[in-house]
């Protein structure tokens, strides 16, 4: 029988086990994922997360087969209510009756959240693991964004020789300034609605350059920028932190040049650079509900994780 009981600091490790568990089952289905030693790392992340008791922890015959915790929550989590985050490796199950397991470890943690004002629900799950997105799926959730990988190699493509691809110099970053509002107003739009400012200014964006230590690629159509390519060294999970992966944060071409094959030749352009740099995985964010980024991206990437969310109804008090 399956018992609860607030996550707390006895089970940090044997949480950080079935943790791995998950991402080393989600390795088997997308081998190019790093192969590296999380134990510790996963143990300090999941320590950080017990000490907001939001957690929660379940029991079997004294043993712990599922948890679920999260980080601290914060206001204006895709809305005006407060809300919460759980990561990749802030849950885990056993793998048999996980769908049953993490049912009743969310039904158990949303009590716990809604009681202290947490609306907003956003939970990441891996993407070839169909028990916990049947769970998840089954109490209301739907997917918002998708993290993807590919090994960094050429893509076989036309040539489009007439275009010219470069690294923007730092110095140059005026230049980008009308593609990111481009972006930024894309994303405003149907079908995704994210309330985004409508503009930023090259200040804005200078300082949103140096905090993500970020590098921009363009593509221009003689001297016109048509597209660019941000790329950082960090990303939305542990796994993007490896050394030999590099993240994609910001893509976008103006769209009377897009099915045309030259995002495609641009990509595999960068994705030569990226290997004589050293580099052997790249990462990718997008929205799903971007149609414009679903379609490309997984056509030259492979998803690994999915963000799910859920936002209850404000009524309820």
């Amino acid at each position: 029988m399956l018992t609860f009981k607030n996550l707390n600091d006895n089970h940090i490790e044997p949480a950080a086990r079935l943790a791995l568990g998950e991402y080393f089952e989600e390795r088997n289905a997308t081998a190019i994922l790093p192969n590296g030693d999380y134990f510790d790392l996963f143990c300090n992340m999941i320590a950080k997360m017990t000490a907001y008791n939001l957690g929660i922890a379940a029991m079997q015959e004294g043993k712990l087969v599922g948890f679920l915790t999260c980080y601290k929550p914060w206001n204006h989590h895709f809305g005006m209510t407060m809300g919460t985050f759980s990561p990749i490796h802030a849950h885990g199950t056993i793998k048999h009756n996980r769908k049953h397991i993490y049912s009743l470890l969310y039904q158990t943690a949303a009590e716990k959240w809604v009681r202290e004002g947490i609306l907003s629900h956003a939970i990441a799950v891996y993407a070839h693991d169909s028990e916990s997105i049947s769970s998840f799926w089954e109490n209301g959730f739907g997917l918002r964004t998708v993290d993807a990988i590919r090994n960094v190699e050429t893509i076989v493509c036309e040539a489009f020789p007439d275009y010219e691809f470069c690294e923007l110099a730092i110095g140059e970053i005026a230049h980008i300034v009308p593609l990111k509002n481009l972006l930024r107003e894309h994303l405003r739009s149907t079908p995704m609605f994210i309330p985004l400012s409508f503009s930023q200014d090259v200040t804005q964006i200078r300082e949103e350059n140096e905090r993500r230590k970020s590098r921009y690629f363009i593509a221009k159509d003689k001297n016109k920028l048509i597209a660019f390519i941000e790329i950082m060294q960090s990303g939305e999970n542990f796994a993007c932190n490896d050394p030999k992966m590099i993240n994609i944060c910001g893509a976008y071409m103006i769209p009377e040049y897009r099915q045309t094959g030259i995002f495609t030749k641009f990509l595999s352009w960068l994705m030569d650079v990226l290997l004589i740099e050293g580099y052997t995985r790249c990462d990718v964010d997008f929205e799903s509900f971007n149609p414009t980024a679903n379609y490309f991206w997984l056509k030259y990437f492979t998803a690994y994780t999915y963000g799910v969310v859920r936002r209850i109804d404000e009524r309820i008090f």
